[in-house]
């Protein structure tokens, strides 16, 4: 029976922290212009992953605003550093979307798929050879 994958990662002041069973999503690249400002410029770096496999600890701040896709998109930091830590979308209640930067770079796959590059800035290159979309693909059933 193959071991079953936990990656860790946490903030950069290490106050909140994240334990992921079963390893990590498809690794995707978001140039919305809420992730760039999120971000400070450039895309958001993001894994979407199921709640339940998903331990979440220490305190986080959120604010909810109506994002690109019409659905409420709540955006969380930790308070102490204000490393931006996840989301959670009002359309996929069961999932949290991670920042893959609060795990050690060797755990994240580089991009799978681009999303909302009709807002990437000319400066900021969109990876190529993945699948983009200029908004954000259809969610699959």
């Amino acid at each position: 029976m193959p071991e079953t994958e936990v990656l860790h990662g946490q903030c950069l002041c290490g106050a909140v922290k994240v334990t992921l069973t079963g390893g990590m999503g498809r690794t995707m690249e978001c140039h919305c212009s809420e992730c760039q400002t999120v971000m400070g410029g450039g895309p958001a770096y993001l894994t979407m992953v199921d709640r339940a496999n998903t331990d979440l600890s220490g305190e986080r701040r959120g604010y909810t605003v109506n994002g690109a896709s019409g659905g409420e998109v709540t955006r969380f930091f930790c308070p102490v550093c204000g490393t931006p830590t996840h989301s959670e979308l009002e359309s996929f209640p069961d999932k949290y979307v991670l920042k893959v930067g609060l795990f050690a770079p060797q755990s994240a796959a580089a991009p799978g798929i681009a999303i909302w590059t009709g807002s990437a800035p000319d400066w900021h290159p969109v990876t190529e050879g993945i699948p983009q979309f200029e908004k954000r693909p259809l969610p699959q059933k």
